[in-house]
């Protein structure tokens, strides 16, 4: 059963985001895993954010309002 109050704009920004990540870092990038945050309050993975951290040319996830990458710490993006 569908969600009427599911955004499918949502995920197609997500999804978006991550595909010119992806194309911007020519084709080569890391999945960094979740944050800890995102591990406590136990969301599924469809649930988290996809975040891209420049400096460890690769894609987190985590909650929404989450601007720190896991591995390095960088908050620029």
């Amino acid at each position: 059963m569908v969600d009427p109050e599911y955004d499918v704009l949502d995920d197609e920004f997500v999804y978006k985001s991550a595909t010119e990540a992806f194309e911007a870092s020519q084709g080569t990038f890391r999945d960094l895993g979740t944050t800890p945050l995102a591990d406590q309050l136990g969301l599924k993975p469809e649930q988290t954010n996809g975040h891209w951290c420049s400096r460890c040319e690769g894609i987190w996830f985590g909650y929404t309002l989450e601007a720190e990458c896991p591995v390095c710490g960088n908050r620029d993006g």
